[in-house]
């Protein structure tokens, strides 16, 4: 008796580990959220943007890099903006002005928006830091995008963030203020970096990202930080495979 008792419960374990997979794998892409925990986990994106399982995704763990003496510093054109700020529901984007310029590698790219990330996104020879900020450039001739990556730890407090003010928008809500910044104050003052071809490190992930992660953080006050945390809570893609992509360094 107790092995037919066990072999049914056996079968019906099996039997519901399958029914469970078998609703784990068929989403309603019309329906589908993506977010970072839960049903709409980065574990599920792939369901509905296939692109999120391509070969060249973001983000990376940056090692192994290699020294490239053919790249040289950024050339960057920022100008002083007001601004607006907008809580998506995934982040907090700040809107940027048009006439703000990065020319990488000879090509020019015009500032689109800033945004955060807590924890960082990338991850410098296995280390992840509390905070991630992207600047999104787009060339207009291409689509393709630049991104500069900086990390932020903690540490003193920033002025730049200070800047943004205390309070953050809620999920859906925009803010505009008529103070004018510069996102340049956000940069390391040692210009080295690394850069890799990459992905949206959000849906659609589409492969069209050069990136640019600098190689010297800047800090923040643990405050400043957990105020982002707050709102955004732990809004980073998981590392990606490198599947043989090379890292190149450019050192200043």
């Amino acid at each position: 008796m107790q092995k037919i008792n066990l072999s049914i419960l056996i079968s019906s374990a099996l039997f519901f580990y399958a029914c469970q997979k078998d609703e784990e794998m068929v989403l309603d892409c019309n329906a589908f959220e993506w977010e970072y925990e839960g049903s709409g986990a980065p574990v599920n994106w792939t369901g509905c943007f296939l692109d999120c399982g391509g070969q060249v995704q973001s983000p990376v763990n940056i090692a192994n890099s290699v020294e490239n003496g053919q790249l040289s510093s950024l050339i960057h054109s920022y100008e002083n903006a007001a601004f607006e700020f907008f809580n998506n529901g995934h982040t907090v984007e700040f809107e940027y002005e048009a006439g703000s310029n990065l020319i990488f590698e000879g090509i020019s790219y015009e500032l689109l928006q800033f945004h955060f990330h807590t924890g960082s996104e990338h991850q410098l020879n296995g280390r992840q830091y509390p905070m991630e900020i992207h600047l999104v450039h787009k060339n207009v001739a291409t689509g393709n995008l630049a991104v500069i990556g900086v990390f932020f730890e903690e540490g003193n407090e920033n002025s730049f963030l200070e800047k943004l003010g205390t309070t953050l928008p809620i999920e859906n809500e925009r803010i505009s203020k008529s103070e004018v910044l510069n996102v340049k104050e956000v940069l390391p003052t040692d210009g080295s970096y690394y850069t890799y071809g990459g992905s949206l490190t959000t849906p659609p992930c589409s492969e069209i990202v050069n990136w640019v992660v600098m190689e010297n953080s800047v800090e923040a006050s643990p405050q400043q930080i957990e105020r982002f945390h707050e709102v955004l809570r732990d809004n980073y893609r998981p590392l990606q495979a490198i599947n043989g992509r090379s890292i190149s360094h450019y050192i200043q």
